[in-house]
C-alpha cells in the first residue's frame, strides 16, 4: 500500500499531466487558456462546445458550472462603467444562457471569485425575453438560479489597465450571440483595445482550359492589410477563423468550383478582424469557328445580299449549350466596347462578311471567336404545288379551320428533298419558328417550304392550304308529319348547294335514297338523313375538293281524331258543360259551332248554350278537322204567349226527331194539376187549358227523356 503523501502526489501528478494535455489539445475558447480577446462587440460565433476544463464550479455564487461555454478576456483602455447586453441569436425563451465575470487581475491560474454573475433560466423566472447582461439599473451583483432574477445585473466600475474574463455559458442551446457593449467606458470610442482591419478585397476567379487553378493566398495578405505588425491568416470557416484554429494553406488548389476564404487579421494586442473574399476556378467555354450558308431570297436574287439568323450559328459553334451565352459584333472594336448587334435574328449583311462573337458560360468565363457569311443565289426551280384542300372541321364558324396532313404533302411533292416549313417567308429565310407537326390545324394560308443541301439554303417554295367551308344543314321547323288518313309529306332544303340527297335509315341502319333535289316527298314515318355538298372547282372546272355534311332527323305520323266514346254533356244546368272525347295518334285541337275556331287546347267546354252544337277537333299537324253534332237539354226560365211572335211558347231544346224523340213532357200548376203533356217535337205549350188561357203564375214541369234520364223544374209564364 502506497503512503499517503506519495499517493497524494500521484494523484496530483496525473491531474498536472490530465491538465496539460487537455490544454495541448484543446485550442478552442470554451477554456481560459484560448479566451477570445474582445476588442468592441457585435456577432460572437465559435466552434466551442462542452465545458472544456471545469473551472468555475466553486467560484461563483449562481451556483452553477460550465456546460457549453466561451470565454471572453477584455482589457481596459478607458475607465468608467461597464455593461453589455447579451442577445442570444435566437429568440426562443428556452434557449438559456449565463456568463460569469472575474478580474480586475484574474489569471488563468489564478481566476479568483466571480464579481458579477446570472444564472437566471428565462422561463422560470417568467421573462419575456431571453437576452442578459449589466447594466445601470441594477443593484445586485449575482441572480439565480432558475427563476430567481431578472437576467441583469450591476455594471462594473473599471479603470484603465484592468483586464477581465467573462464566461458565457449555454446550458441550452449553442448557437452565436450578440455582445453590446454600455457605459460611460464607451463613451467617444471603444472601452477596449483598438482592432485591426481587415478590408475587404474583391472575389478571385480564374478560367483556364481545365477549369483548374492554383491560387497563392500570400498575394493577397497586402491588400487585407499591410501592417507588418499584424498576422494575416487563412482559415475555411467563420468559426475556425474567430477561434483561430485550423487555419488553411496559403496555397489553395481549385478545380470547377468556388470556395470562401476568411481570413483573419491579429495585431500584437491580441484583437482582430475578419473578413471573406470567394476564389473560384472553371473552364473557359469553346467556340468553333463557323459559317452561315444563306439562300439570297429578296428582290434582287443574284446580289448577294440577304437576311440572316446569326443564332443559327449556335448549332456548330458552342452545340446549343444552354449554359452560355452569345453576343455578336460587326466589328472587333464593337466587341471591345461592348456594342452588339441589337437583332442578331434578323441581320442584313453581304457575302464575306464577318460576324465576330463572344461566348459567356453561366460561371463568367468568355471565349471568342469569328462568323463567316456566305450568300447563295438561289437555284433549285420545282413545279408550282398546290393548292391544297381541305373541309371546315366546324360548318358554323366564322373563319372556318381545317387539318393538313403535311407529311403527306413533303412525302408526295418533296420527295428525297431537305426541306423544313415555316409560316410566312421571313421564318423561312431566318430558319425561325419552324413547323414541326405532320399535321396542322389552321384557316387558309401560304406555306413556305425552304430547301437545303449540305446544309445550305438553295430556295425558297411556297403553297397555299386552302380551308373550304362544309354546308349548314337546316331543316324546316317544324317537320311535317306523315297524314295517315293522306300518307304524304312534303319537304324542301335551303337553296345554294351543289348537291342534295334524301336517304331513309332503316331499323338495321341500311340506308335507301328517297330523292336527289332540293324537294322531297316521303310518304312513310321513320329515320331520315339529309346530305348537303358543295363542289370547288378551279378555274379550268375541274373539281379540287368536295365538302359535305348531313342532318338527321324524324318523320312521325299522325291522324284525324275519330270521337270515342261519344261527347259527355252536363245539361239542364245554368252552365252547361260538354266534354269530347276523340282517339287517335294526331295533336288535336277543339272549338265548338264554328269550324273557323277559335280552337282550343282543352277538351272542355263551359257555358255551353241550350239546344244542338257542333263540335269539331281539328288535328295540329293539318291532318284534317272531324265534326260532331250533340244536343244540350234545356229550357226558358219564362215566356211570354201574347202573340207578339217573342217567347210566344215554352217548349223543352235540344230535342229533335233524331234526338231524344221519345221523351215526355208534363206541365202541371202549382196546385199540381197537369194541365199539359207536351209534345216534344211541337212548337211548345202556348199557355192555354182547353183553349183556355190560363193566369200568369209559375209552373212546373216534368221531362222523362228517352236516355232514361228524368228531369224536374219550373218556369214562369207572364201576361
Amino acid at each position: 500500500m502506497l503512503a499517503p503523501k506519495k499517493y497524494l502526489f500521484i494523484l496530483f501528478l496525473f491531474f498536472l499531466i490530465d491538465f496539460i494535455s487537455a490544454q495541448t489539445v484543446n485550442k478552442l475558447p470554451n477554456d481560459c487558456v484560448n479566451a477570445i480577446t474582445v476588442c468592441g462587440g457585435g456577432i460572437f460565433t465559435s466552434n466551442a462546445n462542452g465545458s472544456g476544463i471545469q473551472e468555475i464550479n466553486t467560484t461563483n455564487s449562481c451556483n452553477s458550472e460550465e456546460h457549453n461555454s466561451v470565454w471572453l478576456k477584455i482589457t481596459i483602455i478607458q475607465a468608467g462603467t461597464l455593461g453589455f447586453t447579451l442577445t442570444p441569436t435566437s429568440s426562443k425563451l428556452e434557449v438559456d444562457y449565463d456568463f460569469f465575470v472575474y478580474g480586475p487581475s484574474a489569471t488563468c491560474g489564478n481566476i479568483g471569485q466571480a464579481i458579477r454573475c446570472s444564472t437566471t433560466n428565462p422561463l422560470a423566472a417568467g421573462q419575456t425575453s431571453n437576452s442578459t447582461g449589466m447594466n445601470g439599473s441594477e443593484s445586485d451583483a449575482s441572480e439565480g438560479p432558475g427563476e430567481s432574477g431578472n437576467g441583469f445585473v450591476k455594471w462594473l466600475n473599471v479603470a484603465v489597465g484592468d483586464s477581465y474574463f467573462i464566461v458565457i455559458d449555454r446550458p441550452i442551446g449553442d448557437g452565436g450571440f450578440d455582445l453590446q457593449w454600455t457605459g460611460s467606458a464607451t463613451t467617444g470610442k471603444s472601452p477596449f483595445p483598438p482592432a485591426p482591419t481587415a478590408n475587404k478585397i474583391s472575389n478571385k476567379k480564374e478560367c483556364t482550359i481545365d477549369g483548374k487553378f492554383d491560387f497563392d493566398l500570400n498575394t493577397y495578405k497586402n491588400q487585407i492589410n499591410s501592417d507588418s505588425n499584424n498576422t494575416v491568416d487563412f482559415f475555411a470557416s467563420l468559426n475556425d477563423a474567430s477561434d483561430n484554429i485550423n487555419p488553411i494553406p496559403n496555397t489553395q488548389n481549385i478545380s470547377e468550383e468556388e470556395k470562401t476564404i476568411y481570413s483573419r487579421v491579429t495585431n500584437p494586442n491580441g484583437c482582430f478582424d475578419i473578413t471573406d473574399f470567394k476564389i473560384s476556378a472553371y473552364k473557359e467555354p469553346i467556340f468553333n469557328n463557323t459559317t452561315l450558308v444563306q439562300c439570297d431570297l429578296d428582290n434582287n436574287s443574284t446580289d448577294k445580299t440577304t437576311s440572316f439568323n446569326l443564332t443559327q450559328a449556335e448549332a456548330q459553334g458552342i452545340n446549343n449549350n444552354p449554359d452560355y451565352s452569345m453576343f455578336y459584333y460587326k466589328s472587333i472594336a464593337d466587341r471591345n466596347s461592348g456594342g452588339s448587334i441589337i437583332n442578331p435574328e434578323n441581320f442584313t449583311a453581304k457575302d464575306g462578311e464577318t460576324i465576330y462573337v463572344k461566348v459567356i458560360n453561366k460561371n463568367g468565363c468568355e471565349a471568342e471567336g469569328e462568323i463567316k457569311l456566305k450568300v447563295n443565289p438561289t437555284l433549285a426551280g420545282l413545279d408550282k404545288i398546290g393548292p391544297f384542300y381541305v373541309c371546315a372541321n366546324n360548318e358554323s364558324s366564322i373563319t372556318p379551320e381545317g387539318t393538313f396532313d403535311l407529311k403527306y404533302i413533303k412525302d408526295t411533292h418533296f420527295k428525297n428533298l431537305d426541306i423544313a416549313l415555316y409560316n410566312s417567308l421571313n421564318d423561312a429565310s431566318l430558319e425561325l419558328n419552324k413547323i414541326t407537326s405532320d399535321q396542322i390545324t389552321t384557316a387558309s394560308k401560304t406555306i413556305y417550304a425552304r430547301i437545303e443541301k449540305n446544309n445550305e439554303c438553295q430556295d425558297v417554295k411556297q403553297f397555299d392550304l386552302v380551308v373550304n367551308k362544309k354546308p349548314i344543314v337546316n331543316l324546316p321547323n317544324p317537320l311535317p308529319l306523315i297524314c295517315l288518313n293522306d300518307p304524304e309529306a312534303f319537304i324542301t332544303a335551303e337553296s345554294g348547294f351543289d348537291e342534295y340527297k334524301w336517304v331513309k335509315i332503316d331499323d338495321t341502319g341500311n340506308e335507301t335514297t328517297v330523292g336527289t333535289s332540293r324537294n322531297v316527298t316521303i310518304t312513310s314515318p321513320g329515320n331520315y338523313k339529309l346530305i348537303l355538298k358543295n363542289i370547288y372547282s378551279d378555274a379550268a372546272g375541274v373539281i379540287q375538293n368536295e365538302c359535305s355534311n348531313f342532318k338527321t332527323f324524324t318523320i312521325n305520323t299522325s291522324n284525324i281524331a275519330t270521337f270515342t266514346p261519344d261527347p259527355e254533356v252536363e245539361d239542364i244546368y245554368e252552365n252547361n258543360r260538354v266534354t269530347v272525347f276523340v282517339e287517335g295518334e294526331g295533336d288535336y285541337l277543339y272549338a265548338i259551332e264554328d269550324i273557323v275556331g277559335p280552337y282550343q287546347t282543352s277538351n272542355v267546354f263551359e257555358n255551353v248554350p241550350k239546344g244542338f252544337a257542333t263540335i269539331y277537333v281539328r288535328d295540329k299537324n293539318g291532318c284534317g278537322t272531324v265534326s260532331k253534332t250533340i244536343s244540350i237539354i234545356g229550357y226558358d226560365k219564362f215566356f211570354t204567349p201574347n202573340n207578339d211572335n217573342h217567347n210566344d211558347y215554352w217548349r223543352i231544346s235540344g230535342i229533335n226527331s233524331s234526338t231524344q224523340s221519345g221523351s215526355y213532357v208534363f206541365i202541371f200548376d202549382k196546385y199540381g194539376k197537369l194541365v199539359k203533356q207536351l209534345n216534344p217535337l211541337s212548337r211548345g205549350w202556348d199557355g192555354t187549358f182547353n183553349g183556355i188561357p190560363l193566369p200568369a203564375s209559375d209552373y212546373w214541369f216534368r221531362i222523362k227523356l228517352e236516355d232514361g234520364r228524368d228531369f224536374k223544374g219550373h218556369f214562369t209564364l207572364k201576361r
